[in-house]
């Protein structure tokens, strides 16, 4: 039995103080002063003391010391107003054992007359678990609203929604209390309450989450596609059936999707784009290295019969190269077509054919270009010089040679070599003297070469330039011809 003040042994029976040791909470009973004069064994058991040690104490003892005086103030106050009050009155309050650690209680308070003396009767609980799993609760509420993804619950028979998260009001751009009045029929426009139905008894009958991608109407009345995720919650202890709904806002994956497609598409087509272009400069390169070749070759064979014919036969063989030229220029412009008007600027070939079809309106006719060995590689710097070599070149030819016609022969090997040959009058004592030639001349000593101006045997002159070209491990064995 608990302990009994002398100051209540005359108030009394021990049945009527027995009945408060039966009682499962912690209970005192304080006088007016604050002074404790019973206890029953649970409030021993809860504060850590023994009875005789809890006895004559005041109240405060049992309280955190930030909260002992500010209780001494509520103390007196309800002595002047004594009410009964319940437990869960919704304060937070804190109790002190013995050894100095707090816990969370619940204090029923209740006034108790006992002849002319007015006590206090207090009714203390433990309420450590409650808060405890009140925290856990608060912290899985705090998460789910930290989520970008909407989370909703609702009852499986009346479709409410009884819990929704930040992520949802963000979603859908209704208030928490918007949504608690509402259904998910409110928020799936192109669902019916049947199909709704059907879809909610398959997630409870079902073992796994069914994933499903639909339209949310939001209140400003614009739509948001989402993947929903529904999946059972355990029944709870009415009876009722509820279900989780996940949803995720998918506008940019759907747009990611969409990129991806486009990409995959304009992929497919530069693919096209890129294999016709392969079999164009496949053509243009076939044309180039044999046609033009070919008709080259054969228009130097009957060029050279000229001189052994008579007249008439002459002009006959003059009029048949005319026409090879002719179909070696209008080839030409095919494989230029077939490369693409970007394609041959872009390489030293394409620069070098520019420069003849500039010289070719002074000099009233077009020059014959060749190449032999890799052009291509050849490096940039050395470029810089051997176009403006050759445009110098075919200037002089059109100033002072009167020639009828003009070969011109870059070369790739160890060294680079450009020939420029005409038939006309020789080299004149003036153009030996330009300032022309000092700078071809120079350009060529810049990169370490040469360059000779010199009368052929057969009329006309020759100009070479050489400079050393760079080692390289492709060599062409087949030489490529242009006119």
């Amino acid at each position: 039995m608990g302990a009994l003040s002398p100051v209540l042994k005359v108030h009394g029976d021990a049945f009527a103080w027995s009945l408060l040791d039966a009682v499962p909470d912690a209970t005192l009973i304080v006088s007016a002063s604050g002074e404790i004069v019973f206890v029953n064994d649970h409030a021993a058991t809860l504060f850590g003391f023994r009875l005789d040690e809890l006895l004559g104490r005041v109240v405060e003892d049992l309280l955190p010391e930030a909260f002992a005086a500010v209780h001494r103030a509520h103390r007196t106050r309800y002595r002047a107003d004594p009410t009964v009050r319940s437990m869960g009155a919704g304060l937070d309050l804190r109790a002190r054992r013995s050894d100095g650690s707090q816990l969370p209680v619940e204090i029923s308070l209740s006034p108790l007359q006992l002849g002319d003396d007015v006590f206090v009767m207090a009714g203390v609980r433990d309420v450590s678990e409650r808060v405890e799993a009140e925290d856990q609760l608060h912290r899985v509420l705090r998460t789910l609203d930290a989520s970008d993804d909407g989370v909703f619950i609702f009852d499986a028979d009346t479709l409410r929604f009884s819990f929704v998260n930040e992520g949802a009001v963000r979603l859908v751009g209704y208030s928490h209390d918007e949504l608690l009045t509402m259904s998910p029929l409110h928020l799936n426009p192109y669902a019916t309450d049947h199909e709704y139905r059907r879809l909610v008894a398959e997630a409870i009958d079902g073992c796994t989450p069914i994933v499903r991608r639909a339209t949310l109407l939001r209140k400003d009345g614009s739509e948001v596609p989402v993947e929903k995720t529904l999946q059972s919650a355990p029944t709870g202890r009415d009876g009722n059936s509820w279900v989780i709904t996940l949803a995720r806002d998918i506008t940019a994956r759907l747009q990611g999707e969409a990129d991806l497609r486009n990409s995959q598409e304009a992929l497919r087509e530069a693919e096209q784009v890129l294999a016709v272009a392969d079999d164009r400069e496949r053509i243009a390169r076939d044309l180039h290295d044999t046609v033009i070749q070919r008709l080259f070759g054969e228009g130097l064979h009957l060029q050279a019969t000229l001189r052994s014919v008579d007249q008439p036969v002459r002009v006959r063989l003059q009029s048949t190269i005319d026409g090879l030229d002719e179909t070696i220029r209008e080839l030409r412009m095919a494989v230029f077509s077939l490369q693409g008007a970007g394609a041959a600027p872009g390489g030293l070939r394409g620069r070098l054919l520019a420069v003849i079809t500039d010289g070719t309106e002074g000099l009233g006719f077009e020059p014959r270009l060749q190449f032999e060995g890799p052009v291509e590689t050849i490096d940039d710097h050395i470029a810089e010089h051997l176009l403006p070599v050759l445009r110098e070149a075919l200037s002089n030819i059109c100033r002072h040679a009167r020639a009828r016609a003009v070969r011109v022969t870059v070369t790739v090997g160890e060294d680079i070599i450009l020939t420029v040959a005409d038939d006309g009058i020789g080299v004149p004592d003036e153009v030996l003297g330009g300032r022309g030639l000092t700078n071809t001349a120079e350009r060529a000593r810049t990169l370490g070469g040469t360059s000779t101006l010199a009368a052929q045997a057969s009329g006309g002159s020759l100009l070479t330039w050489t400079v050393p070209g760079a080692q390289s491990s492709e060599v062409l064995l087949l030489p490529e011809v242009a006119s």
